[in-house]
């Protein structure tokens, strides 16, 4: 009967939020809870900020992603959160000058590197993981849809000299694995040639009908741990080789 009698109250809710665990499947109606004490009521337009490309936050508000307007560098930021209230109607205030700028909101935590002078940072591609905190973010060099069908490669299918997939530690930027796929072809755009399942990453090759299922490690390492394309198991080749003597 306890739970019928909980404080709306601001502060009890973070108590029980910090204390008590929510039912199965209802940890996203527990967090919606919030809303109903924080309610954005005022709008400011024309912010100071930086001239970046923001992605999004991560699922659990902690970072906002951003990129360098030349797709070459990655910028983190982290939330500040509240820095101006007021009691009454906003419209009836001065803000302060402080409450105009971008960085009254957002603390810059780095600004790394990832792509280098024919490679670009794909901006629709972002996949977290967050029981760890790492990121997963990709590059391309240009696309070429004239390019020659390789051994094993689909006609017609166009091809990318090189994508990269690099796993960095959200925390302090640092890259701890990195994976490349050569004359492949990847679709990155809103992150649907790969989908994050816990720690592991599914990469569909369009060009070779390959699935690439990759594990990440609690060191920050990436592994691939199984190949489904022409032979799902690895001693599937083998066996039809044999037979195929036979």
């Amino acid at each position: 009967m306890v739970g019928f009698f909980r404080s709306g109250n601001l502060a009890s809710r973070v108590f029980d939020r910090q204390f008590l665990s929510p039912r199965p499947g209802a940890t996203v109606n527990t967090v919606r809870q919030f809303y109903e004490n924080l309610v954005p009521s005022y709008t400011i337009y024309d912010i100071d900020c930086p001239d970046y490309s923001f992605r999004k936050f991560t699922d659990d508000g902690k970072y906002l992603v951003a990129f360098s307007r030349n797709h070459q560098d990655l910028i983190v930021y982290r939330p500040i959160w509240l820095t101006f209230s007021c009691h009454e109607e906003c419209d009836s205030h001065d803000l302060p000058a402080n409450a105009e700028r971008f960085d009254s909101f957002f603390k810059q935590l780095y600004s790394i590197s990832l792509a280098s002078s024919n490679e670009y940072i794909c901006k629709d591609f972002f996949l977290y993981m967050e029981c760890h905190q790492y990121g997963l973010f990709a590059t391309s060099t240009a696309q070429s849809n004239d390019s020659s069908a390789t051994d094993g490669a689909i006609h017609g299918v166009p091809s990318i000299e090189k994508i990269t997939f690099y796993l960095v530690r959200l925390e302090d930027g640092a890259i701890l694995d990195e994976k490349a796929f050569c004359n492949d072809f990847i679709n990155l755009a809103h992150s649907i040639g790969a989908y994050l399942y816990e720690d592991l990453v599914c990469i569909v090759s369009l060009r070779y009908q390959t699935i690439h299922v990759l594990q990440i490690r609690d060191s920050g390492s990436l592994v691939e741990v199984r190949r489904i394309g022409a032979f799902c198991r690895e001693d599937d080749e083998l066996f039809l080789y044999s037979h195929g003597q036979v």
